[in-house]
């Protein structure tokens, strides 16, 4: 189906101090590189020598779009500002990722064609999700899209259904962006990329695409939390909780009585079966409070 040469494909890269996955990022990108008409790569003050490389790189390939960044805002406000410029460049359509992303010659191929194929059997369509795994060829726990209802909405066997998914990989509709508005800048890190494929999915058809693969590298694979997670990180839960309130306060009672169930038992798991017991008490307090009163902006581009 493809023949696409009119649509224009903008990828979106939000790296800070990870130059060697990101070169590894680039590689995989560039072997889509006749379909995609720019890609702009947000560098969050990485000191770890991106700058140089990312300025040196923009000089060969007029593909490149690169922004340096004064201060690191956090990867919310990174795909915020990325996915602004790629709508600044005129993007029909914004391929998004983390720079531990690495996609392979197949990866976009097969999400332009699950679009178009969209499009034909719903008339639009809104998020296009990869399917993610791990550097074992398992599928990455992180990054496993929700499923929407029904999950087998499309004719199709290769897309499913979802109500969300994550940044790393995820092609979006400009359409929809313009109407629904930017990922949440004030989000800092943390459920981002959920609330922004939500709020898109629940008004056009978003799927997984399952043979739209990419390779996400990261450490171990495994869902982080405040139980298990090392002591320099606890204080980052602060917006975990703080974020997940305001998403079930956007959702309604049963939402936010969910989740205070949700935040009572993993509180009490805290106190009875965890370490650092006093500073993620106080994280997860101040997240709490805060989440009452969090109502950030959603900003819309034209």
């Amino acid at each position: 189906m493809l023949k696409d040469s009119n649509f224009k494909n903008v990828a979106v890269i939000v790296t800070y101090n990870k130059l060697g996955y990101l070169k590894s990022c680039l590689e995989g990108v560039m072997k889509s590189d006749q379909f995609l008409y720019k890609i702009v790569i947000i560098n969050n003050a990485s000191t770890d020598g991106t700058k140089k490389y990312l300025n040196t790189l923009q000089k060969e390939n007029d593909k490149l779009v690169v922004v340096n960044e004064r201060d690191n805002l956090g990867g919310a406000a990174g795909f915020n500002h990325g996915i602004k410029r790629a709508m600044m460049l005129d993007a029909d359509a914004v391929w998004v990722m983390d720079d531990d992303t690495i996609p392979d010659g197949t990866t976009l191929k097969n999400m332009i064609d699950a679009r178009q194929n969209v499009e034909h059997e719903f008339g639009s369509w809104g998020v296009l999700a990869s399917n993610v795994r791990w550097i074992d060829g398992s599928a990455a726990l992180m990054n496993v899209p929700q499923a929407g209802k029904p999950w087998n909405r499309s004719n199709l066997a290769n897309l499913i259904s979802i109500a969300h998914s994550s940044f790393v990989s995820m092609y979006i509709n400009a359409k929809a962006i313009r109407q629904m508005g930017l990922p949440i800048s004030d989000f800092f890190i943390w459920g981002d990329d959920v609330e922004f494929s939500e709020r898109i999915a629940r008004v056009y058809p978003s799927f997984c695409v399952t043979n739209s693969s990419v390779l996400h590298k990261m450490a171990e694979n495994q869902k982080v939390d405040i139980l298990t997670d090392n002591k320099g990180r606890i204080p980052r839960y602060f917006y975990d909780v703080r974020n997940k309130i305001y998403m079930a306060k956007k959702q309604g009672l049963k939402a936010c009585l969910k989740y205070i169930i949700h935040f009572v038992i993993v509180f009490c798991k805290v106190i009875f079966k965890s370490n650092y017991k006093l500073l993620k008490i106080s994280t997860m307090l101040k997240g709490l409070v805060a989440g009452i009163t969090f109502n950030p902006k959603i900003e819309k581009v034209h």
